[in-house]
């Protein structure tokens, strides 16, 4: 809800200094747009507002009625991706591995399932073959218990080697990779399973993850 709030807040925001301004500050109104649509995404439209596809890609429509808040995304993922310098990913069983969104060349040879949980990225090209799987989830928000249950069985059938990313690695991974560890028991307990997690993944806090 706070992230529907803040984005329809600048959405708003930018649509009254266009408005009050004129002339070439109706390019604005282009901004205000993305935002809004974000702000209705989290508000209860879900990640149809993105238009993510099977395949990984968002579909060109949203690219360009999203591009400003995409580009805005884009921006601060590799801007902390270059400060932060926190380990792109971490190995949680003998084939489950979690992480960030990563670049095509930064895809090691043994990872033979991707994971995709964002809705607001187009997935890399090197990461969408072969074992592509997208689950797509707003930021901040998590996946409704039965669906999350179901999405962790089908993984757990996969051969070899499993990568689960978000966009930083925090909130919908961590919360991922829990119901997996749950699902194929190797915790019975929630508050264990969130332990070993935290622990495995140095750039997780407990904040990141939902009670």
């Amino acid at each position: 809800m706070k992230y529907g709030t803040s984005f329809a807040i600048l959405a708003a925001l930018m649509a009254i200094y266009t408005f009050h301004n004129g002339s070439w500050f109706y390019i604005l109104l282009w901004p205000a747009l993305s935002f809004a649509l974000v702000s209705i995404a989290y508000f209860g439209a879900g990640t149809v507002v993105f238009g993510k596809r099977p395949n990984g890609t968002l579909s060109p429509g949203h690219s360009v009625l999203l591009a400003p808040f995409l580009a805005y995304l884009a921006l601060v993922w590799h801007l902390v991706r270059y400060f932060f310098r926190e380990s792109a990913y971490n190995q949680q069983t003998e084939n489950v591995f979690i992480g960030r969104r990563l670049l095509s060349d930064e895809r090691p040879s043994h990872f033979d399932h991707i994971v995709d949980l964002t809705c607001e990225f187009n997935e890399p090209v090197g990461l969408r073959s072969p074992g592509y799987i997208s689950f797509p989830t707003l930021d901040g928000h998590y996946m409704a218990p039965d669906v999350l249950t179901q999405r962790a069985a089908q993984v757990a059938k996969l051969d070899g080697n499993v990568y689960i990313h978000c966009a930083q690695g925090h909130g919908r991974t961590a919360t991922f990779a829990i119901a997996y560890l749950l699902h194929v028991g190797l915790w019975t307990s929630v508050d264990d399973a969130v332990k070993y997690v935290l622990k495995k993944t140095a750039c997780c806090t407990a904040q990141s993850i939902p009670a």
